[in-house]
C-alpha cells in the first residue's frame, strides 16, 4: 500500500490509468480501511450537497423531486457510497428521490437529437435497446 501511496505522489502513476484504482479504493473501504472509508464518504457528502444546492437552486427542495445519479463509479452501486448518498439526501433533501442512471451517456444525446428531427418513438426504442444492452 506505501509503495502506491509515494506512487500516486510523485506522479508515478499516468493520470489515464488512475480510473484503475477505484475498485480498490472501494474494496479497501469494503473492508474497514479507515482511510478508504473516509474518501467513500467524503465522495457521499460531495454528491449529497451538489443534489441538495441544485433542488435549492430550482427551487425544488420542497418537491417531490427524482435526482439523477449517473456515471461509472455511482453506477457500480456500491454499498457504502449508496448508502450514504441516499441517508444524507433522506436528511437534507427529504423529498427528493434518487435513481442511478445505468445508461450510457450517449444515448441523453442521441434521443435528444432524435426529438430535436421528430424521429417515430420506434426509432427511439430501437436507439434506447442498442445502448442499453
Amino acid at each position: 500500500m506505501y509503495a502506491l501511496i509515494e506512487a500516486l505522489h510523485l506522479n508515478r502513476i499516468d493520470h489515464h490509468r488512475r480510473h484503475e484504482l477505484t475498485p480498490v479504493l472501494f474494496a479497501t473501504a469494503a473492508q474497514g480501511d479507515p482511510i478508504a472509508r473516509t474518501i467513500v464518504d467524503r465522495l457521499a457528502d460531495e454528491v449529497a450537497t451538489m443534489a441538495t444546492v441544485a433542488l435549492t437552486r430550482l427551487d425544488l427542495l420542497d418537491e417531490e423531486t427524482p435526482v439523477l445519479l449517473g456515471g461509472s463509479v455511482l453506477a457500480a452501486r456500491h454499498p457504502r457510497l449508496d448508502d450514504t448518498i441516499r441517508d444524507l439526501l433522506s436528511t437534507r433533501a427529504p423529498k427528493a428521490t434518487p435513481h442511478v442512471v445505468t445508461a450510457s451517456p450517449v444515448l441523453g444525446a442521441a434521443l435528444l437529437g432524435l426529438d430535436h428531427v421528430g424521429a417515430s418513438a420506434q426509432v427511439q426504442e430501437r436507439v434506447r435497446a442498442h445502448f442499453e444492452r
